[in-house]
């Protein structure tokens, strides 16, 4: 198996997610073998300034940065633990450094294979206000159905700080859950996309009335599937 290169922190909760779920699909196929793998653990405040400022020329330097440490330690393959960052793909897919597997390919790729045909995106404020999964989603024919202003900005705030810093609130997984469901219900959705990597740690299996769409799970697969070839 390729040696792994995860650019984390992006936040430390869901890096911890990416790094057993790897191990986890080693050992599910081989009790003895476990995957290289390494970190570059960024800082989330850094970014999160640059994204308020709508610097993305210097996230797109950032990534790139973070990708040029994990090749020169090793790794041959890399993902970015994030979806909010995937903003400046565009940026910086013909800069990679090595080989990157994107989580938003992932995410498509599944929908398509799954059949979905209306899909509700709960996601941070910055990743729904970029059209990043809906404009994919739109090209798919999968028609998407984001929340409106005020509640990009209340889901905003049932992900940072807590969420983001591994911390489920009980109280917010109810506001959460309710405000899934008022939007399933209005796009008679098929699916709810959960584009935060941090939201599955809220948000799971059977909380809500139509399956979901993990993308942090989705990513981990096709991380552990590029590696394994």
């Amino acid at each position: 198996m390729k040696k792994i290169g995860l650019m984390g922190g992006l936040g430390p909760a869901s890096t911890v997610e990416y790094y057993t779920g790897l191990v986890d699909l080693a050992l599910s196929e081989n009790n003895n073998a476990y995957p290289k793998i390494i970190i570059d653990s960024v800082d989330m405040a850094e970014h999160t300034k640059h994204f308020d400022e709508c610097n993305y020329d210097k996230i797109a330097e950032l990534i790139i940065d973070s990708l040029n440490v994990l090749k020169d330690g090793g790794a041959q393959i890399a993902a970015i633990t994030a979806n909010t960052e995937h903003i400046v793909w565009d940026r910086i897919k013909d800069r990679l450094p090595l080989d990157t597997v994107s989580i938003v390919d992932a995410v498509i790729d599944e929908c398509i294979v799954k059949g979905y045909k209306r899909i509700v995106v709960f996601a941070t404020d910055w990743t729904l206000r970029s059209g990043l999964y809906s404009d994919k989603l739109s090209q798919a024919e999968i028609v998407p159905t984001v929340p409106c202003d005020e509640d990009i900005s209340a889901l905003g705030k049932l992900i940072y700080p807590n969420l983001e810093n591994g911390i489920v609130i009980p109280e917010d997984k109810v506001k959460m859950t309710a405000l899934a469901e008022k939007y399933i219900a209005c796009a008679n959705a098929d699916a709810l996309l959960l584009g935060c990597t941090e939201i599955p740690l809220m948000i799971k299996d059977g909380d809500v009335s139509v399956p979901i769409i993990d993308s942090t799970k989705i990513h981990i697969k096709a991380i552990y599937d590029r590696a394994s070839r």
